[in-house]
């Protein structure tokens, strides 16, 4: 006889994921519940009794958040590969267009030369090369905490080779732009200088703001000044003077005696974001600095690129803010921990986002067993 004593028990085991009833009758019969007593009988409705108890045991698994019929979702992920080794991502949100939010797993320069058209704007927080994985570093000194709740796998650049890399990147991303689109850099201010001569002498992009962010703490140091600020390059393709070339003032900037927003240069106002008591990324931007930069350079409808994915917040800025989005990170975590994000903290936010009627060719027999942490089977191992 089975260890499992009940169809509920046989739920509890199951993996998250769709499953038709008929597979999940042939579940309770591998497990030996048909055999229960009364398990084979049949019953008014013609069928055995064992059937009826698993469609019980569903439908008190849906009244607990548990289950659902799949016609039931507001939005899902179309995946290619697997959910923990996904390659590609499409996020599908009907009515909406579904090529809206696209993620890739790959290299930088190497995904930013398959755009198949032209970027309005590309946001990049590439690594700093902290050479966090030396002993003794002061990353590890000063960083070295708890990780028990970081999103693992994050891949930095050897300090040795960052020079070439920020070259390549930075190349591939200016062929990606638009005549007028932008490159909006954030590093370090250690690594800034480097960025903007890649960006002007081998991307031949224009350079536009050198844009200090502060924080409110620095990585502490006793023999230099703490670096208490992040720094965006932001450059563009083509001159200053391009008509091509969008500009928005953001409202909530210094107003000027006569009321006209006086969009200055240097940033005190970011918050810090702080994830406390829920997974984090090993390194994330405060949203309000990415969407001061997206409001600032891109229309609605714009296409908008991340090479450098991390937390996914360039992706939940645009979803905010009805923009295009396409992203990449070399990290599969990093696909997997923005597909949840999105799902469990964006999408219930958003105006028009009820969940959707089944469609008329849903089969109504067809259920979700839904994960029991709140992010989703995209982030269960990560999520341990």
């Amino acid at each position: 006889m089975s260890a499992l004593r009940t169809e509920a028990d046989m739920l509890r085991t199951l993996k998250a994921g769709t499953y038709t009833l008929a597979e999940l009758y042939e579940q309770a019969e591998a497990a030996g519940l048909a055999d229960r007593p009364g398990g084979r009988q049949v019953i008014q409705d013609g069928q055995p009794q064992f059937r009826r108890r698993v469609r019980t045991a569903l439908q008190d698994a849906k009244r607990r958040g548990r289950a659902r019929r799949a016609g039931d979702r507001t939005a899902a992920w179309v995946i290619e590969g697997t959910r923990e080794q996904p390659r590609r991502a499409l996020f599908v949100w009907l009515p909406a267009d579904p090529s809206r939010i696209e993620l890739v797993l790959g290299r930088a320069a190497e995904v930013l030369r398959q755009s198949d058209e032209p970027i309005d704007l590309i946001v990049a927080d590439p690594p700093w090369a902290l050479g966090r994985d030396q002993d003794g570093s002061a990353y590890r000194r000063v960083y070295g905490r708890d990780h028990e709740r970081v999103v693992p796998g994050y891949v930095d650049v050897d300090p040795a080779e960052y020079a070439d890399f920020t070259a390549e990147w930075v190349a591939a991303a200016g062929e990606a732009l638009r005549p007028g689109g932008y490159l909006a850099v954030v590093t370090g201010a250690q690594q800034a200088a480097r960025v903007q001569v890649a960006a002007e002498d081998v991307a031949g992009l224009t350079y536009v703001n050198s844009i200090p962010v502060t924080r409110q703490f620095g990585m502490y140091t006793t023999r230099r000044f703490v670096h208490q600020h992040h720094q965006i390059t932001l450059m563009t393709r083509g001159p200053l003077n391009s008509k091509r070339r969008v500009f928005h003032r953001p409202a909530e900037m210094p107003r000027g005696r006569k009321g006209e927003i006086y969009a200055v240069d240097v940033w005190t106002d970011i918050p810090e974001e702080r994830r406390r008591g829920l997974l984090r990324y090993d390194n994330a931007l405060p949203e309000a600095l990415v969407s001061r930069i997206v409001r600032s350079t891109t229309d609605e409808g714009d296409l908008v690129a991340d090479p450098f994915l991390g937390s996914g917040t360039t992706a939940v800025t645009c979803m905010r803010l009805r923009r295009r989005f396409w992203g990449c990170d070399r990290n599969p975590n990093s696909l997997r921990f923005t597909m949840g994000r999105i799902l469990a903290e964006v999408l219930p936010t958003l105006p028009g986002s009820p969940p959707l009627p089944p469609a008329a060719d849903t089969d109504p027999n067809l259920f979700e067993l839904l994960p029991r942490d709140p992010w989703g089977p995209l982030l269960r191992e990560a999520n341990r």
